[in-house]
C-alpha cells in the first residue's frame, strides 16, 4: 500500500460542539496540574545558603548523600518558574526579592555543577552530557530572558555568566552516539536564544548546523528520528523545542517542517485519551503540550490536538505532569509551564476546527512506510501497527482500548529473552486489503540491572579515560549499540498475521528450534533498555482492558 495523503477531517456539527466545550472546561488543566507538583518541585531544592549544595536540586546528591554526583536537569527548573512570575501566574504570596533569591540559587547551583569544560551529568560523573548541558544552558537562558526586565542588570550578568561555558562546550562538543532530534532540538534552540542575546557568529553556526542535522533526518512522512525510528512521545518534546526555536527565528523557514512534523503526530492521540505507546522507537506514551500550543494559531491541526489533549490531561488519560519521575520532572514542567501562560491568551476553539484521525466520521486507512506505521481507521475502531517492529499493536474499540500486543517473547536454555520486536525489512511485510503478514527475526532482550562492578569500573574510569572527551564518546556508543540499536538475533522467525477491522485478530506462527521455547503471553512489554518507559496513566487501572490486551 502506498503512503497515502488524508484530507483534513471535520466534525459533524453535535460531535464539534461536544469538543469545543470539553475544551473550554479543561482550559486550566495545565495550571492545575502545576499547582499540584510545585510544592513537590520547590522541595527539591537545597535552600541553606551555608551549604556546599546550596541551589541544587538533585536531592539524591545533596540530602541523601546517595551518589557522587549531582543530575544537572533540576536547575533548568528556574525556566518553568520564571514564566509562572513574569505572567502573574506564581501561586503563593513570595516577595520579587525573594522569588530573585530563588532564582539566583538555582544559578549558584548550575554553576556548582558545571564542569571544567562547560559540560554538566545525569547519569555518571565526568558524562560530558550533551543533551543535559544543552537542556539547562536553554532553560537558564529562557530564565534570563523572561527575567530581564525584572531582575537587575548586574544579576543577568551574573547568570549569563553561568550560562556561557555550557554555550562554548555546546558550540566544541557534539552528541555521537544516535540521532535523537529531542537532544539536537534542544541545543539548537539554546543556541538561537544565545546568539539572539549576544550575536555570536560561532553560536549561530553552530545552531544552524545542528537544525541541518535534524532536519536531514526527518522524515518525508514528517516524523523526527529518535535511535532511527519515530516516536509520537519524543516528537512532542522536540516539536515543543523547534517551536520556540521558530519564534526566535522566524527567518529560519522552520514552519514547513513543524507542520509535515505535526501532521504526523496527529495520527497518535488516541480515542481513550492517551497517546503514543509501544508502537513508537522508544516505547513512550508521554505528551508534552507546549509545542502544539504554541503552535496552535500556524497549524490547524496542532490547535485541534492541543484541544484534544488538554481534555487527556485533565482526567489523567494521557501520562501528565503528576506522573513523571525527578529525572523528567523539569523539563514537563517547563513545558506546561509554557503551555500554561500561552492559553491564558488563546482564542476559543473555532467552530470550523479540525477533527482529529481517531474521531474521522469517514473510514480511511494511512501507510507511513518509512516509519513503519500503518493506522487503520473504521466506524468503530482504531488500530496503530509498527510492521517494523515485527506487528507491535495498540487496537481501540469504541474509543476503549481493547488490545495491546507488543509481539511473542522465546526463551533460550541458557534462560536469555529474545522476542520478535525487531526491525524488520520492508521485503518481510506484505500489507493486502484487510490483512496484514509480518516476519520478523527473534532479537534478544538485553534487559539487565547493573551490577557492583559494572559500576566500579564506570567510577574508575570517571577518574582517569573519561576525562578524555573521545574515549567517553567512544564508550558512549558501545553502550547504546548494546542496549538498543544493535541488538543480538537468534536463528528464528516469528511470521505475525494481523485480520484487520473491528474483530481485529493476530495469530504468529513460530518454528523454534532445540534449545528454545516460547514463554508465556507476557502483555505489553518493552524489548530495551528505555528510562522514559512505563509512566502511569488512569487506562492501567481499567481490568477489562488489562485482560483483553494481553
Amino acid at each position: 500500500m502506498a503512503f497515502q495523503l488524508c484530507a483534513p477531517h471535520r466534525c459533524k456539527p453535535s460531535v464539534q460542539v461536544q469538543l469545543r466545550e470539553k475544551a473550554i472546561s479543561d482550559l486550566n488543566s495545565y495550571s492545575e496540574e502545576i499547582r499540584k507538583i510545585l510544592p513537590r518541585l520547590l522541595s527539591l531544592f537545597d535552600t541553606d545558603q551555608t551549604s556546599v549544595s546550596y541551589g541544587l536540586g538533585d536531592r539524591y546528591r545533596w540530602a541523601w548523600g546517595l551518589i557522587d554526583f549531582g543530575n544537572g536537569t533540576f536547575q533548568g527548573a528556574a525556566h518553568g518558574l520564571s514564566r509562572l512570575w513574569e505572567s502573574d501566574s506564581w501561586p503563593y504570596p513570595t516577595s520579587t526579592e525573594q522569588f530573585l533569591q530563588r532564582i539566583d540559587s538555582l544559578f549558584e547551583g548550575a554553576k556548582y555543577l558545571t564542569g571544567k569544560d562547560g559540560s554538566m551529568e545525569e547519569a555518571f560523573p565526568k558524562e560530558g552530557s550533551y543533551c543535559v548541558t544543552a537542556l539547562v544552558a536553554f532553560d537558564l537562558i529562557c530564565s534570563i530572558d523572561l527575567m530581564s526586565g525584572i531582575a537587575e542588570e548586574r544579576q543577568i550578568g551574573k547568570w549569563s555568566a553561568v550560562v556561557s561555558p555550557m554555550i562554548r562546550y555546546l558550540v566544541e562538543a557534539d552528541e555521537t552516539h544516535a540521532i535523537i532530534s529531542n537532544h539536537l532540538a534542544t541545543a539548537a534552540a539554546a543556541l538561537a536564544r544565545w546568539d539572539k542575546r549576544v550575536k555570536d557568529v560561532k553560536v549561530e553556526t553552530k545552531a544552524r548546523l545542528l537544525l541541518e542535522r535534524i532536519l536531514e533526518n526527518q522524515s518525508r512522512e514528517g516524523w523526527f528520528r529518535e535511535y532511527g525510528g519515530a516516536d509520537p512521545g519524543y516528537q512532542t518534546l522536540c516539536t515543543y523545542y523547534l517551536a520556540d526555536l521558530h519564534q526566535v527565528r522566524p527567518d529560519w523557514n522552520l514552519l514547513p517542517s513543524l507542520r509535515k512534523s505535526v501532521q504526523f503526530i496527529w495520527h497518535f492521540a488516541h480515542p481513550d485519551g492517551s497517546f503514543g505507546g509501544h508502537y513508537g522507537s522508544r516505547c513512550t506514551r508521554f505528551y508534552y503540550p507546549a509545542g502544539m500550543v504554541a503552535l496552535a494559531e500556524e497549524i490547524p491541526e496542532a490547535k485541534a490536538l492541543s484541544g484534544f489533549m488538554r481534555g487527556a490531561i485533565a482526567s489523567n488519560q494521557v501520562v501528565n505532569l503528576s506522573a513523571m519521575d525527578e529525572p523528567n520532572l523539569v523539563p514537563m514542567f517547563n513545558a506546561y509551564a509554557w503551555a500554561a501562560t500561552l492559553e491564558a491568551n488563546a482564542k476559543a476553539p473555532a467552530e470550523d476546527e479540525l477533527t482529529l484521525p481517531a474521531f474521522s466520521e469517514e473510514p480511511f486507512r494511512k501507510h507511513f512506510p518509512e516509519a513503519g506505521i500503518l493506522v487503520d481507521r473504521g466506524t468503530e475502531h482504531y488500530t496503530i501497527i509498527n510492521l517494523k517492529k515485527g506487528g507491535v499493536l495498540h487496537h481501540f474499540l469504541k474509543g476503549k482500548l481493547q488490545k495491546i500486543n507488543t509481539g511473542i517473547v522465546v526463551r533460550s536454555a541458557s534462560g536469555k529473552w529474545g522476542s520478535s520486536q525487531s526491525i524488520v525489512t520492508n521485503e518481510n511485510i506484505r500489507i493486502e486489503t484487510d490483512k496484514v503478514e509480518i516476519k520478523a527475526q527473534i532479537v534478544e532482550m538485553p534487559k539487565k540491572l547493573p551490577t557492583a562492578m559494572q559500576f566500579l569500573i564506570l567510577r574508575i574510569l570517571s577518574l582517569c579515560l573519561f576525562r578524555f572527551r573521545s574515549i567517553r564518546e567512544w564508550t558512549k556508543r558501545v553502550i547504546v549499540r548494546r542496549l538498543i540499536t544493535c541488538p543480538t538475533y537468534w536463528p528464528i522467525w516469528n511470521l505475525r498475521k494481523i485480520n484487520l477491522g473491528c474483530d481485529l485478530t493476530i495469530s504468529d506462527e513460530i518454528d523454534l528450534p532445540k534449545g528454545y521455547e516460547e514463554g508465556d503471553q507476557l502483555g505489553s512489554f518493552v524489548p530495551f533498555h528505555m528510562a522514559s518507559k512505563g509512566y502511569w496513566q488512569v487506562q492501567d487501572e481499567d481490568q477489562s482492558s488489562t485482560s483483553e490486551a494481553s
